[in-house]
């Protein structure tokens, strides 16, 4: 009767090569699985912050708006904060909160603050472009008592207020799905994929 036997080199130099050719193969698809994540994560955080905006305009029958901003480390957000339309964090404040993103959340202290979020906390890698109704770069929008969009920002250059957000990954990848943030002139927010063409289909932008 033999005795149990391990493997020999030859037996394990083959099983680490399939295994090495079943990562090769998967392991881009993994890549563009983790970046259409990113690009969801980073849209549903900030269709989340305009909703929450709107919702907040309504509860306290005041105006409010949602700041898209940008800082030096995405995953924080200190007072070198600046507005932009290509920011991945956002902030839903009474005031504009460019240089005072630090500021906490409060009723009298300016901004006067209600909800933030750093964007690259959970999207590293995902590129965000915001544009009015006429196509131009803007980084606002702020909502009335009624829940309904205000003509300009809160601001005192009087910005447009945002009506799309395209959300795209920064890396070169062809299977990557991009998605949209719009807002209607009614207030309604919604997400929708610009791949999509089929009229009947929900998802169309």
């Amino acid at each position: 009767m033999h005795g149990d036997r391990g493997f020999s080199l030859v037996e394990l130099s083959v099983v680490v090569a399939i295994i090495g050719l079943l990562m090769a193969i998967g392991f881009p698809s993994f890549q563009t699985w983790l970046r259409n994540v990113q690009i969801r994560n980073a849209a549903e955080s900030l269709q989340n912050g305009l909703q929450f905006a709107r919702m907040e305009a309504l509860r306290r029958n005041e105006r409010v708006s949602f700041w898209m901003v940008s800082s030096t480390n995405p995953r924080i957000l200190d007072d070198g904060c600046l507005r932009s339309a290509d920011g991945v964090s956002w902030v839903v404040s009474r005031d504009n909160p460019a240089s005072a993103c630090a500021a906490e959340v409060s009723e009298t202290v300016v901004p006067r603050i209600i909800q933030k979020k750093a964007g690259g906390e959970g999207s590293p890698d995902v590129t965000v472009g915001a544009a009015d109704a006429g196509g131009a770069a803007t980084s606002c929008i702020t909502f009335n008592g009624f829940g309904r969009i205000e003509t300009a920002c809160a601001d005192a250059a009087a910005s447009q207020p945002l009506a799309r957000v395209v959300f795209a990954s920064a890396q070169a990848d062809a299977n990557v799905r991009n998605l949209e943030v719009r807002v209607s002139a009614g207030g309604l927010i919604r997400m929708c994929d610009p791949a999509v063409s089929a009229a009947s289909d929900p998802r169309k932008c």
